[in-house]
């Protein structure tokens, strides 16, 4: 068997061994403490089908949705497209398996009845979540081995997958129609992407093709849009090669290459009549808030900056663990005095960049937050690795990713 067939074999029973014990966790109280529908898969197992689901379900379903006026799913319409390419021919399949009596009606029948002629888009939805995280684990493996030059400890590695897997967001997400998996996803990516420009000249030269690319990734998922300032870093890396204006005039055409997908979207819209609706913005004011600088009285504006900014910090607890263990990881080796790994500046770089975009947001949920966790963990594995933690550490901290995850089996929630 091949590495990587063994490796996606292994990553995917871990997925499931981890989201599938949540099935047994508390069932909400009421209904005021989740959004959407929980289905009962039994008398003590079942899992939150979240409200946001059913738009991305029924405009799969009809993609002419996200051209009506005011679509709530419009800025995001290449997910809804990924969700139809998914969700029908599963929902084929589905049909065939109803016709050949191997899914029984009476097992459709037990749905809420809004979700019945939608359940081969459910199901392709959560192959998508599934398809995302198997990504961010092969990612996350990949950093790991990359950041500790080899030092690495497959011990360490799995305990740190565990946290990947088994925390609030795959708790609350993974068996739902959500976006939430790209939280793990979109940090590694944008990581990764430091990396080849930092250490590969030829990717530097490719610039203009993965502004585009950034912006057709941005109309599937809007954190995407991070992918612009780590382009702009690998353009900065050519300043003792080129020339200011020539420099600056090369930011602006990726500036642009980057935003053409959505112009070009926007101008499909324009075409239909329809003026372009981003759900996120409007509802929730994410970073369109920030306009406020130049809009209203400056002690007005910072008096709305701390709200704001206190609103982040009330975040931050959820992922306190995480912070710790980093902060824990990175004080052995100063103690330890021993030389490392090069230098960390892209990662370090890329925790500050996600700080002030998280910060910066207008709208604040942990879920959100969790997007510096995938980059805390490879911090923490970075400098385990420059003082090798040994086999009994390595057990140890294995041991604690189980109890983590138990800890999150018998929590109360998140639901949504």
């Amino acid at each position: 068997m091949r590495p990587i067939v063994g490796r996606l074999i292994r990553y995917t029973l871990l997925m499931l061994a981890a989201t599938t014990s949540f099935w047994f966790s508390p069932a909400p109280r009421t209904e005021d403490e989740y959004c959407g529908t929980y289905l009962h898969l039994t008398s003590f197992a079942g899992f939150t089908a979240n409200c946001d689901g059913f738009e991305f379900m029924e405009s799969a379903r009809y993609p002419a949705r996200l051209l009506a006026p005011r679509a709530v799913r419009q800025s995001r319409p290449l997910f809804v497209l990924l969700g139809s390419a998914v969700g029908y021919p599963v929902t084929w399949a589905v049909q065939g398996l109803k016709a050949g009596g191997l899914l029984p009606a009476a097992a459709v029948a037990k749905l809420p009845a809004k979700y019945r002629p939608l359940l081969g888009f459910y199901v392709g939805y959560v192959l998508l979540n599934y398809a995302v995280l198997l990504g961010a684990l092969l990612l996350f493996r990949h950093l790991y081995y990359r950041l500790t030059v080899g030092r690495g400890q497959p011990l360490v590695l799995a305990a740190l997958l565990v946290f990947v897997v088994s925390n609030q967001v795959t708790k609350a997400f993974f068996w739902t129609v959500h976006q939430q998996m790209f939280t793990f996803l979109v940090p590694l990516l944008l990581l990764y992407l430091a990396l080849q420009l930092s250490e590969r000249p030829r990717w530097r030269a490719a610039l203009p093709r993965l502004a585009v690319l950034g912006g057709v990734l941005a109309l599937v998922y809007g954190s995407f849009a991070l992918v612009l300032p780590v382009l702009l870093y690998g353009l900065w890396l050519e300043r003792r090669t080129v020339a200011v204006p020539e420099l600056l005039g090369r930011a602006i055409g990726l500036i642009l290459l980057f935003a053409l997908p959505t112009l070009l979207w926007i101008g499909l819209l324009q075409l239909q009549g329809v003026a372009y609706y981003n759900h996120e913005a409007e509802a929730y004011g994410q970073l369109v808030w920030l306009r406020g600088l130049w809009q209203q009285p400056l002690p007005v504006f910072l008096a709305l900056a701390g709200t704001n900014l206190s609103k982040f910090a009330a975040t931050l607890p959820a992922i306190g663990p995480f912070i710790m263990l980093a902060l824990v990881a990175g004080g052995l080796w100063h103690r330890a005095h021993q030389s490392g790994p090069p230098s960390l500046s892209e990662l370090v770089g890329l925790l500050l960049l996600l700080l002030v975009f998280l910060a910066g947001l207008g709208y604040y949920k942990e879920r959100l937050t969790f997007m510096l966790v995938p980059l805390l963990l490879l911090v923490a594995a970075t400098e385990l690795a420059r003082r090798p933690v040994g086999q009994l550490g390595a057990g140890l901290l294995v041991a604690a990713a189980l109890g983590w995850h138990l800890w999150q089996v018998v929590s109360y929630g998140p639901f949504s």
